[in-house]
């Protein structure tokens, strides 16, 4: 993991944290308070022994004993009153982290700023379910790890600075060691973590094309793929164990050395007379009952928590980055203030579905000028509609550009209305000005008007009326003439159509595609019937081999396969729009 991966996650967890700032401050309070007895305990001890039992007087070590336990017993209600702030602070950072990952992804899928991530599920449920616990847990034992590490040593310094010097250099050293490997240990938990996700989307593809490889027979292979995922991941998963066996030689340096340095010093000093026997066994007592156990947990469980929470924020923080200014604006915005879009340019255009699919559309060529009206015309299933997806920016060519204006198209600057109309619950009113907040009612009735929308509108009770359920109160043709006013409104300078007219009937459909054949702009419509693609300036002709490019009359001389498609359209033909 590279520093900026490692920032961008730290960040996030700060924003995520941010309103949680008044229980942190009293998780720090009563932290201060638990590291009662790991700052006093070696100090009460050294004296409980060398004033109290040592000296002849039992009833005063008694009494210094006593005051040990009542630290403890403060250490137990510190610990107990910790628990309410912190569930303060780890119950809602799952919802915040939630919300950050699913804007992000919904922006990177609408934007296409990012690849898709075919383990964005497990991104939005494990993994943001495994920071919550993880942070969770580090501040459960982190921060007890953290007070008690420095109490003891203030303890131990105010109790003796030599044999204080004792204990921190090999301590300083098993430290140094420590963090130098925790750099290793994260790298290795990302290696892992990102095999476990490649794990689970080659299992997903596998089972989502079980019919096809038992078709094609192509189960080995698929197996193959299986087990070299798994393979890479136990490979990983040996790699972070090795990494985290640096823990016993930190234990051994960081801890029980300096003991036996304190039980091999320990009697020459006191015959000396440089420190008392209570003030050694005090030493001990912090290092066996404190900075021991500390070490332990912070190479084991922190170790490991702080490792994966490194890991985990960065991926999150890559899954929910969302540029301040998109790169282009939302659907329908662009161009509002513009005379014209520019040309839409498509050159070299491939797509695939898959890696070891046919092209749908294979280096593919056509030049729209600002203000054409084209057609896409075809047989079923040939590519009109992946077009019209690459087109609007919402879908990824393997190869091949499309650009607008000399810009790459990306979702905003080309506005497209699919076949199956969407028509959200709420006012007939705000579906209307979805794509165009501010237009007035005036504007609005005209766009209405136009698209021949009017008394459906009227019907269903105005701008005002409301729609609960759209989805089941209108008819697909309704929901259509709606989404169709919706998108003449709209201030776009470019509209595809992807038979977004097939459940109209006829004459509703010529009053839609007449009004936006007339309205300023570039057209482009995916034709169902021939009487659309008749209407238009020019035709696109797609059928699997050389597309083929022009009017209504020029194809039907030039293009048989054209020609042919007509003849299953006995339709009569309308004069092309001028």
């Amino acid at each position: 993991m590279n520093v900026t991966e490692h920032r961008s996650g730290l960040r996030l967890l700060r924003e995520a944290l941010r309103g949680t700032r008044g229980s942190l401050l009293r998780v720090g309070v009563w932290s201060a308070v638990e590291a009662a007895p790991a700052l006093a305990a070696g100090w009460v001890l050294a004296a409980a022994l060398d004033r109290g039992f040592l000296a002849g007087r039992p009833s005063v070590g008694l009494a210094w004993l006593i005051l040990l336990g009542g630290l403890y017993a403060v250490r137990a209600l510190a610990e107990r009153a910790v628990f309410e702030p912190l569930a303060r602070i780890v119950e809602p950072l799952r919802d915040e982290l939630v919300r950050r990952v699913v804007r992000g992804t919904l922006h990177a899928a609408a934007y296409r700023t990012r690849p898709a991530d075919a383990a964005g599920v497990s991104r939005l449920t494990t993994q943001v379910d495994s920071v919550r616990g993880i942070v969770g847990a580090i501040l459960r034992t982190a921060r007890p790890l953290a007070v008690t590490l420095v109490a003891a040593l203030t303890g131990l310094t105010a109790l003796d600075p030599l044999l204080a010097g004792l204990v921190a250099l090999p301590l300083a050293a098993a430290l140094a060691v420590f963090l130098l490997s925790m750099r290793a240990l994260t790298r290795r938990r990302r290696d892992y973590l990102i095999a476990e996700e490649q794990v689970a989307a080659t299992t997903g593809a596998v089972l989502a094309a079980g019919r096809d490889l038992t078709a094609l027979g192509a189960e080995e292979q698929a197996v193959a793929d299986v087990r070299r995922a798994a393979d890479v991941s136990t490979a990983a998963a040996l790699s972070v164990a090795r990494a985290a066996a640096v823990r016993v030689p930190v234990l051994l340096i960081g801890g029980q050395l300096p003991v036996l340095l304190m039980l091999l010093a320990g009697p020459a000093l006191v015959e000396r007379g440089a420190v008392r026997p209570g003030v050694v066994v005090g030493a001990i007592l912090y290092v066996t009952a404190y900075l021991i156990p500390a070490l332990q947990l912070m190479t084991g469980s922190v170790a490991g928590y702080w490792s994966q929470l490194r890991v985990l924020s960065a991926r999150l923080a890559a899954a929910s980055a969302v540029p301040e200014e998109p790169e282009e604006p939302a659907p329908g915005v662009l161009c509002a203030a513009e005379e014209g879009a520019g040309d839409l340019v498509v050159r070299d255009l491939t797509f695939v579905y898959g890696p070891h699919a046919e092209p749908v559309l294979r280096g593919l060529n056509v030049t729209v000028p600002d203000g054409d009206h084209l057609a896409v015309v075809g047989p079923s299933g040939i590519g009109k509609s992946t077009l019209a997806g690459l087109l609007a920016g919402i879908e990824t060519p393997l190869a091949g550009s499309v650009t607008l204006g000399g810009r790459p198209v990306r979702v905003g600057p080309i506005a497209l209305l699919p076949q199956e109309a969407y028509v959200f619950p709420g006012t007939v009113g705000e579906n209307l000005r979805y794509l165009a907040p501010e237009l007035g009612t005036a504007a609005l009735d005209r766009a209405v008007a136009a698209v021949g929308a009017q008394e459906l509108v009227a019907r269903l009770g105005g701008h005002a009326a409301e729609l609960a359920d759209p989805a089941r109160t209108l008819s697909a043709g309704e929901r259509q003439l709606i989404a169709l006013a919706r998108m003449y409104a709209s201030p776009a300078r470019v509209i595809v159509l992807d038979e977004a007219t097939c459940h109209l009937d006829m004459a509703a459909e010529a009053v839609a595609e007449a009004a936006f054949a007339a309205r300023p702009g570039t057209l482009i419509v995916i034709a169902h019937r021939l009487t659309t693609a008749a209407r238009a300036r020019r035709i696109l002709f797609l059928d699997g081999g050389s597309p083929a490019l022009g009017t209504h009359a020029e194809l039907l001389t030039a293009s048989p396969a054209y020609a042919s498609l007509v003849g299953h359209w006995a339709v009569p033909v309308p004069a092309p729009a001028s």
